[in-house]
């Protein structure tokens, strides 16, 4: 249990700021009292604990050596520290708009910024709108507040600026939490008249809906060729992707 007492005395405590809880080995990230916003083992530190998170590091089906990724939304960390320490050919970089959540950082044993780890505090919608393209190779939407995923970053413009800043063959991933939806409103607008292809899965215990902006033309063995990829995946790194084969499908915009 928290040193500091209960999860209500914790809450009454944070003042309306983000705040720590330990319960056991786990240790979660809070911004009220409704959701988790992360959630990490004390005692491994660098596991995906949450299974949007794994689902989220499906990109892999696409692309598997990127040379830049990037992050929108912090949390606890739980997608930079695996990145960090799985790709250690590439740079990271996590776009952090609360400063509140940066200073808990040392909490959730992110790393400290290096050649190849930067945080960022950025408002993510106007840094995207600032750049000139070429970017990263992945771009990962995980930008949440108390009650869901930031309304500045699930606009059309956003998504747009997002897939313009991508390098060639990149792949943007978006936590849409469960919002299936927006696939085919805001996003579907940013896609028009381009050859921008939507995968989108469900977690299988969680309402987290992961989508996977993909360029090019569908893949006649889809399918199969992504479960022999998956299965792979999963021998190395233990994700359980190809549990999430059968939800995948692809959005018409």
């Amino acid at each position: 249990m928290n040193a500091s007492g209960s999860f209500e005395q914790t809450l009454e405590k944070s003042g309306g700021q983000p705040f720590v809880f330990d319960h056991g080995d786990m240790r979660t990230l809070h911004f009220d009292h409704k959701y988790v916003q992360s959630a990490m083992l004390i005692s491994a530190p660098d596991k995906l604990l949450l299974s949007y998170t794994r689902a989220m590091m499906g990109f892999m089906l696409f692309q598997t050596s990127p040379k830049h990724i990037l992050l929108v939304g912090l949390g606890g960390g739980s997608l930079a520290k695996y990145c960090y320490r799985h790709f250690p050919a590439a740079r990271v970089t996590v776009l952090e708009l609360s400063a509140e959540v940066i200073a808990l950082r040392d909490r959730f044993m992110i790393p400290a910024d290096d050649a190849r780890f930067r945080v960022i505090h950025a408002d993510a919608a106007a840094y995207m709108q600032a750049q000139q393209g070429n970017l990263a190779d992945i771009i990962m939407l995980d930008g949440f507040s108390a009650d869901g995923p930031a309304e500045a970053l699930s606009t059309s413009s956003f998504y747009a600026a997002c897939l313009r800043n991508l390098t060639a063959g990149g792949i943007l991933v978006s936590n849409l939490w469960d919002r299936p939806d927006f696939l085919t409103q805001a996003i579907g607008q940013a896609l028009m008249a381009s050859d921008w292809r939507i995968w989108w899965c469900r977690t299988s215990d969680s309402h987290n809906c992961i989508a996977f902006f993909v360029k090019g033309s569908v893949m006649p063995a889809f399918r199969p060729v992504m479960l022999h990829r998956a299965k792979k995946l999963d021998a190395r790194f233990g994700l359980q992707l190809s549990e999430l084969m059968p939800t995948f499908q692809l959005v018409s915009v």
